[in-house]
């Protein structure tokens, strides 16, 4: 029983990565804001994560990253290659159906690379966030699981807004 209560907890809100078992190229996240959303980071050893901010491409140290003011995030592993009823079962921003193409030194290089060019574009907080960063060095697409909905929200309207636009020209 307890370990389908485990099973449960791990779909539901994902793994709690020990500092120990971290690896560099590992792309992890923590909760913020009461668990409102995911922010997003690439470790890349010797303590620091390269992650992505409205200031720009920044590493810093791991107890930085999972601090939010004076609250302490558990830090969590994102995982790649799950299936679709998984994914949409999980939190967003917890993981993709996107499968890791990268090898752990390739992500960490393209981590450093994109902090020390501060090469990741302007923030944007729906479609140029931490996750699509962090998404971006593991798979070399900007993907964000949290922020897809309100994306394809907008595209939605978007159409709408077009068809109604091109119905009232034409009537």
């Amino acid at each position: 029983m307890a370990q389908i209560i485990n099973k449960v907890l791990v779909l539901l809100i994902g793994n709690v990565e020990r500092l120990e078992e971290l690896k560099p190229g590992d792309h992890i996240y923590t909760y913020r804001r009461y668990g409102l959303y995911t922010h997003h980071g690439i470790y890349v050893g010797e303590g620091y994560v390269i992650h992505f901010t409205r200031t720009g491409v920044d590493k810093t140290c791991l107890g930085c990253f999972c601090q939010e003011g004076e609250k302490v995030h558990f830090l969590r592993s994102y995982t790649y290659g799950r299936p679709l009823l998984e994914y949409w079962l999980r939190r967003w921003g917890t993981c993709t159906t996107l499968p890791d193409t990268k090898l752990p030194q390739e992500v960490v290089n393209r981590a450093r690379e994109l902090h020390e060019g501060d090469g990741f574009g302007e923030y944007d907080l729906i479609n140029n966030n931490c996750e699509h960063f962090a998404t971006f060095c593991r798979t070399g697409l900007r993907a964000s699981a949290q922020t897809a909905w309100a994306s394809a929200c907008g595209r939605k309207i978007k159409e709408i807004k077009e068809w109604a636009m091109e119905f009232l020209q034409t009537n």
